[in-house]
């Protein structure tokens, strides 16, 4: 958008170009401005909080451990234990579970599902203690069932994120990014195929509801961009070669859909935003594939907000 300077007097149409361009944000480059970069060797931690990633290797995935019991220790904290001791502690403090085949009598809590807000809490070679992100009425225990983590076909954060307002209709961000990462893998029996996306996604913040602690929450607003890489005919374990993702110079600028003034409005949506590199993994043949770790290089995601 642009605007006449100096605007005459009775130049109507001057006047509103002017109030216009005045009222769609503040103008000039950098004025919001953020990111991430590091060379500092990192492992993806696959976590749905922060950290994203590790100064230590982290293990991805856990094949399925047996359950003795399901139980509550209070309406926030479940406890399962396992059917026999494991060698070492297979799980850490806010690694993604999933619970399967546990037998739910009736009016039991159903412990069947994957706990991700949270995550685990604290983990032994003999049990795993998850904290929920509601309270819940405490039930008697149910058994049977496993526990695992395979973090395959979701969005994996890393530390490759930056946060900006977006304060008018004219505004546009533009994002830079790049990883370099070493997958390794293991494929439990016969030949798979890995589907790896890099990809730079888009979340809308909004304030909580808590007045003690108020703080931003984000929703998945949209994808700006993604690569795709495809890795055939893996078997047994493994690493596949240093990939190189780079993103540059991406342009995006956020819309919304269903204005309340207009249903079928699609515009500029002015709000708080958070700019994440993710990454996500998917077994695409006929016999699966885990990811076990990821191994980060030098990483970076860059986001500036600029008024037409």
């Amino acid at each position: 958008m642009s605007s006449k300077y100096p605007v005459d007097i009775g130049d109507q149409e001057g006047i509103v170009d002017a109030v216009n361009y005045l009222l769609s944000g503040p103008s000039g480059l950098g004025q919001n401005f953020a990111g991430f970069s590091s060379s500092v060797p990192a492992w993806l931690s696959g976590n749905f909080r922060t950290p994203f990633d590790w100064d230590t290797i982290r293990n991805l995935y856990v094949a399925p451990i047996n359950l003795s019991t399901s139980e509550f220790l209070d309406s926030r904290t479940l406890k399962f234990t396992f059917a026999a001791p494991e060698v070492t502690a297979p799980f850490e403090p806010g690694n993604i579970i999933t619970i399967t085949g546990v037998t739910i009598p009736s009016g039991v809590y159903d412990y069947n599902g994957t706990y991700s807000t949270i995550g685990v809490l604290s983990c032994t070679t003999t049990y795993c203690l998850v904290r929920l992100s509601s309270d819940e009425t405490p039930t008697a225990s149910a058994s049977g069932g496993n526990i695992r983590m395979n973090l395959n076909n979701r969005d994996n954060s890393t530390d490759c994120n930056a946060r900006v307002t977006v304060t008018g209709g004219t505004d546009r961000v533009f994002i830079s990014g790049q990883v370099d990462q070493a997958i390794s893998y293991t494929v439990p029996s016969g030949t798979g195929e890995l589907t790896i996306q890099v990809a730079v996604n888009r979340y809308r913040g909004f304030v909580n509801s808590d007045p003690v602690n108020p703080d931003y929450l984000f929703d998945i607003d949209g994808n700006v961009a993604t690569k795709t890489y495809i890795r055939s005919g893996l078997t047994g374990t493994g690493t596949l070669d240093l990939l190189e993702t780079i993103f540059s110079t991406l342009i995006d600028q956020p819309t919304r859909l269903n204005n309340p003034l207009d249903p079928d409005y699609i515009g500029p949506w002015p709000a708080y935003y958070w700019y994440i590199l993710e990454i996500k993994w998917t077994s695409t043949g006929t016999d699966p594939v885990y990811v076990t770790s990821d191994y980060l290089e030098l990483r970076s995601l860059s986001a500036q907000v600029v008024k037409q």
